[in-house]
């Protein structure tokens, strides 16, 4: 009795140990999931096709293995030392990853060339060279549930809840990798520290497996050992066919649906709370969190053999019924978000105070149901203050003190969007969770061939995984929407549950209410009508926290994987672009903007052979590039309905050239991706993309991108990329402007009429307009009307938005360490992608960063024009002094305006008279010493 104690004591201890290490395992894959994502992005593009191929890969491999090794597994004898060696491969591969994707971008691009792909040529290459890298550990990744499983099947026969317990862990894991590596790993340590760490947790991993491994005799009783090895040669239970078709088809759909519930959860997320990345880890979070929690009931309230099929019914019931009864909570969303941060953290208090009494007040209630003392157990004590504390610390926020930091805004921010994105998620998430281990156990039951059973059934809901993103994402969101998209997910959850009652009430009568249940759930979903969503109350207000668009017409809104949500608002006259409810242009003010990004870079273009625009927006960009006298000019947008939505909307600003000029080619892409794939240099660049914050976005600021610009112009080729100046801190305008002198050794800023807006201009050569070119554009009657629009006499006169050129860009920037504590050299990388995470706090801000940025960059803005930027082929100096009034005009230095054109003589007075009472007839007061 002693022996038998002691040994249950062991085992106790060790299945301990392992669910320990199942839970980091998990964590760790979704790490590498995650950096898997990011690297291949900056490779293939940020395309929805591109992240496809990166997901459809990983899970492929994920069920090639574990279908293969877990066939494998049942012709061994079990053993820990199998799953500790893959998840040591799997932390040794990993290391290498940086360096395998440097390999890959090479091999890509080189293959793209002598291949000479189109694009379905391109896609297959993607996938395959997607295989080759994630292949290898995605197939050890796979290998490790049936792993676990077969060494749970030799200790035990009914080992299936114990497994379900497992499967909880890891999958609870994964959400806690996603959540750790959001806000914590890249942040801080960048890709390759991150790596690091998980590589570190699956050597570790092996190494504990593997000393337990060392023990397992003593684990094991004899007896156990001559069962397993019994098992070995019995032939597996039968099982009739069709009710193994059912139960794989079964997970198959559940597989589909929960991939198809992600992705329009993602898009939809996206314009109601946001499309940062860290809302994109919130989205994750809370859906691996529910599937864990929904494996978790299933191993401790639903590990009876006899519950497991009504179970599965009831969960897929509940699902549709779930999913219909959601759909009018969504729209109440942007509320929350459009009374600001305070009254989001308000509501913030309100949510935590309510989950953690509802916590504390089950935790006494399972104590007094478990017939415990009235004292709880110390760790539930210890639980219980530190829900108490947790709830402490958030409530201070109230106190004025801690709103003096901005950290306290973001998190206010974040918390508002968690607690949205839990409060409409979770419950369909630990539904859908409960599925597969039911799933497993039914399909497992009798079966001594435990390892190719658990792998078959996790390979085929995987494969289902895969299917169903790509249907939801490229079928069903284009073609029904988001709301028609979910309710067809909903009516599949109905359906299977109606199959699944008919099938449980031959074994079960007693069972026969969930028949009607299920009828009525799809019934509700099939036929009861929902108008939708108004898109004036669902976008807009998450991005700055205020009202959003609502009283505005949206004549134009329709939905793409790519592009998520394109809408057109409209007021009187006034048509507003939107992505995701995030202002992109107008047919108004912006167009004065929009048309500094194309001439101000003129004014350095020392030749006009070929030019290249990223981003498309409205398509003024475009229009105004299309003046300029180039041979070529290239555009790449990234969204396939923006392109809709300006060619529909916006002909009136952009004078639909990418339609009827036949030197302007328009490509829907990836930007980046469409550089690194091309041969061409170009004599013009300029980018204007959405806001810095939104995810993935801020990869064109990388140093990385920098340099791949840098080796797409020509000798003397502009580059041009707009900065937003508000909703950016200045500690992070000073890491963009110091991550694009680590490449470009001329640099110039601008700011423009607007002050929320910058432009950077960059080059390999000193920048140096041309007096002669830029005479003739003056003379240009597209241009000459495009200056009249900005209210500018001469292209001149944008040389008066000048702010920093060379030395002073150079002062500048060199404030960096003493202003944010980073060295001199920090720039922004695809492997340490400071931007990309540190951006989307200033969205959060109570002040307008607008004022310190202009602030910063005027205490270095050059007293007069710079001597360093020459101008080129000057007739005269009466033409300097022109040119140098206009340049003080627009400076707002109107004495000395007046004073060059006074200094005009000759042929040339007339001219400078002429501009003498323009300035004085603009001039709201007098100025001292004009008269």
């Amino acid at each position: 009795m002693h022996m038998n104690k002691e040994l249950i004591s062991q085992r106790d201890c060790s299945t301990t140990i392992l669910q320990v290490l199942f839970f980091l395992s998990g964590a760790s894959s979704l790490i590498f999931e995650t950096i898997f994502t990011r690297l291949l992005t900056y490779t293939f593009g940020n395309t929805a096709y591109a992240v496809s191929t990166v997901l459809a890969s990983f899970l492929g491999g994920l069920a090639v293995g574990a279908f293969v090794l877990g066939g494998w597994l049942d012709r061994r004898a079990p053993s820990l030392r199998f799953y500790g060696g893959l998840e040591l491969l799997i932390g040794v591969y990993c290391l290498f990853i940086p360096s395998l994707f440097g390999w890959l971008t090479e091999s890509y691009v080189a293959l793209y060339y002598r291949l000479q792909l189109g694009t379905a040529g391109l896609t297959t290459l993607r996938v395959g060279l997607s295989c080759i890298l994630i292949l290898v550990p995605s197939f050890l990744m796979g290998g490790t549930l049936p792993a676990i499983a077969r060494f749970l099947a030799a200790r035990r026969s009914d080992f299936q809840s114990e497994l379900d317990r497992f499967y909880a862990l890891n999958t609870l894991g994964a959400a806690s990798g996603v959540l750790i590596s959001t806000y914590a790993l890249i942040p801080v340590l960048g890709i390759r520290g991150t790596i690091v760490i998980a590589s570190s947790i699956n050597i570790l991993i092996a190494i504990a497996s593997n000393i337990r491994a060392l023990s397992q005799g003593v684990v094991f009783s004899k007896s156990e050992e001559q069962e397993s090895r019994a098992s070995l040669q019995q032939p597996t239970a039968t099982m009739p066919r069709v009710v193994s078709g059912i139960l794989l088809l079964s997970s198959f759909l559940t597989g589909a649906v929960a991939l198809g519930y992600e992705v329009v959860w993602t898009h939809v997320l996206g314009f109601l709370v946001g499309n940062t990345v860290y809302a994109f880890g919130l989205m994750l979070f809370t859906v691996l969190a529910g599937l864990g929690l929904g494996a978790h009931i299933a191993a401790n309230h639903l590990s009876s053999p006899s519950r497991w099929l009504p179970g599965l019914t009831g969960s897929q019931v509940a699902l549709g019924l779930t999913v219909f009864i959601s759909l009018p909570l969504w729209p109440l969303i942007p509320a929350l978000f459009a009374q600001g941060v305070s009254g989001a953290y308000n509501r913030d208090l309100l949510a935590m105070g309510v989950l953690v009494m509802a916590r504390i007040t089950y935790v006494f209630l399972r104590n007094r149901r478990e017939n415990r003392t009235r004292v709880l157990p110390r760790y539930r004590t210890y639980e219980a203050h530190i829900l108490g504390i947790t709830f402490a610390v958030f409530a201070a926020g109230v106190m004025p003190f801690l709103w003096k930091y901005e950290t306290t805004f973001f998190l206010a921010g974040e918390l508002l969007r968690f607690l949205c994105v839990f409060g409409l998620l979770i419950v369909p998430a630990i539904l859908m969770g409960l599925s597969f281990p039911l799933l497993l156990n039914l399909y497992s039951r009798g079966s001594h061939q435990v390892g190719r059973r658990i792998g078959s059934i996790y390979a085929v809901n995987t494969a289902g995984t895969v299917l169903g993103s790509l249907a939801a994402g490229f079928l069903l969101l284009p073609r029904l929407g988001s709301v028609l998209a979910l309710r067809s997910a909903g009516m599949t959850n109905a359906a299977l549950g109606l199959v699944f009652a008919l099938v449980l009430l031959r074994q079960n009568p007693s069972r026969k209410w969930l028949l009607p249940a299920a009828a009525v759930s799809l019934a509700l979903l099939l036929f009861v009508p929902y108008r939708g969503w108004d898109i004036r109350k669902v976008t807009g207000t998450y991005a700055y926290f205020d009202p959003g668009w609502r009283g505005q017409q949206i004549v134009f809104a329709k939905e793409d994987i790519q592009g998520g949500l394109t809408s057109v608002a409209q007021i009187g006259s006034i048509r507003t672009l939107l992505s995701n409810g995030k202002f992109q242009g107008d047919n108004a003010e912006e167009i004065i903007t929009q048309t500094r990004f194309a001439l101000i870079p003129a004014l350095f273009t020392q030749q006009f052979d070929r030019a290249l625009v990223i981003g498309l927006g409205t398509g003024n960009t475009l229009r105004t590039v299309a003046h300029l006298p180039f041979r070529r000019v290239d555009a790449v947008e990234l969204a396939p309905q923006v392109v809709e939505a300006a060619r529909q909307w916006f002909s009136d600003v952009n004078d639909r050239v990418f339609d009827h000029d036949l030197r302007v080619k328009l490509s829907v892409g990836d930007g980046r991706n469409f550089l690194l794939l091309s041969r061409e240099r170009y004599d013009m660049i300029t980018i204007e993309v959405t806001s810095l914050w939104v995810s993935g976005e801020a990869d064109l600021y990388n140093r990385e991108f920098y340099e791949l610009c840098r080796s797409h112009l020509s000798e003397h080729g502009v580059l041009q990329q707009w900065v937003a100046l508000h909703h950016l801190r200045t500690r992070d305008l000073l890491v963009i402007l110091n991550t694009a002198a680590q490449v470009f050794p001329h640099i110039a800023f601008f700011q423009g009429a607007n002050p929320g807006h910058g432009l950077l201009i960059a080059s390999s050569s000193p920048l140096q307009p041309d007096y002669a070119r830029i005479a003739a554009f003056d003379e240009d009657a597209k241009i000459n009307q495009d200056l009249q629009l900005m209210g500018l006499p001469s292209m001149w006169s944008l040389l008066g938005e000048l702010v920093l050129y060379d030395h002073s860009y150079q002062q500048a920037i060199s404030s960096l360490p003493a202003m944010t504590g980073l060295p001199r050299d920090f720039s922004s990388t695809d492997l340490r992608p400071y931007l990309e995470y540190q951006v989307p706090k200033g969205i959060t801000l109570s002040y307008d960063t607008v004022k310190p940025n202009s602030e910063f960059l005027q205490r270095f803005r050059i007293a007069s024009f710079p001597p360093e930027l020459a101008i080129t082929n000057l007739p005269s100096e009466n033409e300097r002094n022109l040119i140098f009034g206009y340049i003080a005009e627009r400076r707002g230095d109107f004495t000395q305006a007046l004073s060059r054109f006074k200094t005009v003589e000759g042929p040339d007075a007339n001219r400078a008279q002429r501009e003498m009472l323009r300035v004085h007839d603009t001039l709201p007061n007098s100025v001292p010493g004009t008269d």
